[in-house]
């Protein structure tokens, strides 16, 4: 009997940089611990058991537990240095890591103009147009469902055709967010899920991730851009999403919304179609594969 061997094709590892498009200039994505990232999403050998243990609520609880002890403090001058973090409009004294991370600022500034939308966060932003329900985008060949991610299938449908605004908050990111416009907001809708990485480097290699990850899913009715739907994805390292309203509550553009404690977090806004007018530059990058820098409270679009 002729026995034939099978050869299986391994997983190539990752070696592209994150490139995000900041002001007319392409850099390269400064990734805390990267070399652990591209061995945990990337090396078929060391990765698997690595992410069976990073995914989990225990270590970013350990973690957690780590970044509110006074010793915490003594990373945070390096950390500002290493990754130049925009201290402006902060505090410079910090008793431990997790207030240093969940850190707020006093200069934040929204447009005047109540028909522009300015960004309820700073992080890198993507936006998709035309959306379909039941595949969008989340990366390069990585695709979503909306009924899946919100838990709530008859919602996901009145979001079809419209736009999706992608907002990753990296770790040196100001990791607070702000209502964008004044309206009333719904209770949030909490949904268990993992814990894994929203950096590109992991988003390309875990199907469905933002389905798989702990979200909290809440709606804004709006003055400007009607029922607008805000999905925040909690990440590796994020033990809490702190919600900073009542269901219920009427809020004002630029009141504080939430902010999420140590770790990379992803925020997510869903608008109806013939709402919401996004921004060309955006649009272009997101076209051409790539996120673009931006500060909370600067524009991001237009309503309709």
């Amino acid at each position: 009997m002729e026995i034939k061997r099978i050869k299986f094709k391994k997983k190539k590892k990752l070696k592209e940089d994150v490139i995000v498009y900041n002001n007319g200039q392409y850099e390269k994505e400064f990734i805390p611990a990267e070399k652990g990232m591209r061995l945990i999403y990337g090396n078929p050998v060391c990765g698997p058991p690595m992410l069976f243990l990073v995914k989990r609520k225990l270590v970013s609880r350990l973690y957690g537990r780590y970044c509110r002890s006074k010793s915490s403090a003594r990373a945070i001058p390096k950390f500002i240095e290493k990754y130049q973090v925009d201290m402006t409009g902060c505090e410079s004294n910090y008793k431990n890591f997790a207030d240093f991370f969940a850190r707020e600022k006093n200069n934040l500034r929204f447009p005047n103009c109540q028909k522009t939308l300015g960004s309820p966060c700073e992080g890198l932003v993507s936006i998709n147009t035309d959306i379909e329900p039941e595949n969008l985008i989340a990366a390069k060949d990585s695709a979503f469902s909306l009924p899946e991610l919100f838990g709530d299938e008859k919602l996901a449908e009145e979001y079809g055709g419209g736009t999706m605004v992608r907002l990753r908050l990296t770790p040196t990111n100001y990791h607070r967010m702000h209502f964008f416009d004044d309206g009333v907001v719904s209770a949030p809708k909490f949904i268990k899920g993992h814990l894994y990485s929203v950096n590109p480097l992991a988003v390309g290699r875990i199907a469905r991730l933002y389905c798989r990850n702990k979200r909290a899913v809440f709606k804004v009715s709006t003055e400007n851009f009607g029922d607008v739907i805000l999905v925040e994805v909690g990440a590796t390292f994020v033990g809490s999403i702190v919600h900073c309203f009542e269901a219920g509550e009427t809020v004002n553009r630029g009141q504080q919304a939430s902010y999420f404690l140590p770790g990379g977090s992803l925020v997510l806004m869903f608008f109806k179609k013939n709402k919401f007018n996004p921004c060309n530059k955006i649009l272009a990058q997101t076209a051409k594969g790539f996120e673009s820098k931006i500060s909370a409270g600067e524009p991001i679009g237009m309503s309709l």
